[in-house]
């Protein structure tokens, strides 16, 4: 599988996702009254496929969020299920060879709370990527879905933003 043809099964799953989560309100679009959110988790159901979503707050009123799809830990051995007792992390805590036997796709991305949108870099809007390639085929039947309620966003992440690389393009001169 080419690394295009990952990222387009990946933005699929990830707007399905998060399409669902928003519907559901299981998502917040804005930050809490005091800025903060805590770290949460939820189990939801994405395209026929059990699936956590999670999210925290990484500041500038943006969230981070991971969808874990077709999430199914009764398939890892009695000895590895205890390794999996963090569902806030962008992805289970086991190794990744053993992703492939619980998990269909697993990614991550920026939520920006002020602009409504997928915070993108020139392009590399998802992050922390994993997809099972026996899911390929599934991913690819399913319909092309537009964004409910927010965008897909051209802008940097307010931190890029700030921390530019030092005059002439490269980082860390003096």
């Amino acid at each position: 599988m080419s690394k295009s043809e990952q990222q387009k099964r990946i933005r699929k799953i990830m707007i399905y996702a998060l399409n669902t989560a928003f519907r559901a309100g299981v998502i917040p679009k804005k930050a809490r009254d005091n800025g903060v959110m805590e770290a949460e988790c939820s189990e939801i159901t994405v395209c026929g496929k059990p699936t956590i979503i999670n999210w925290c707050d990484t500041g500038y009123d943006e969230l981070r969020v991971s969808v874990w799809w077709d999430y199914r830990p009764e398939r890892l051995p009695r000895l590895m299920k205890s390794k999996l007792n963090d569902l806030t992390l962008p992805l289970p805590g086991i190794y990744r060879d053993r992703l492939r036997l619980i998990v269909g796709v697993c990614a991550s991305c920026y939520f920006g709370c002020r602009h409504k949108g997928i915070l993108s870099d020139r392009g590399h809007e998802f992050f922390a990527l994993y997809i099972r390639e026996s899911t390929a085929s599934y991913i690819d039947e399913l319909e092309d879905v537009k964004p409910f309620g927010y965008s897909i966003s051209e802008l940097s992440r307010p931190l890029q933003r700030m921390i530019s690389p030092a005059a002439g393009g490269k980082r860390g001169g003096y």
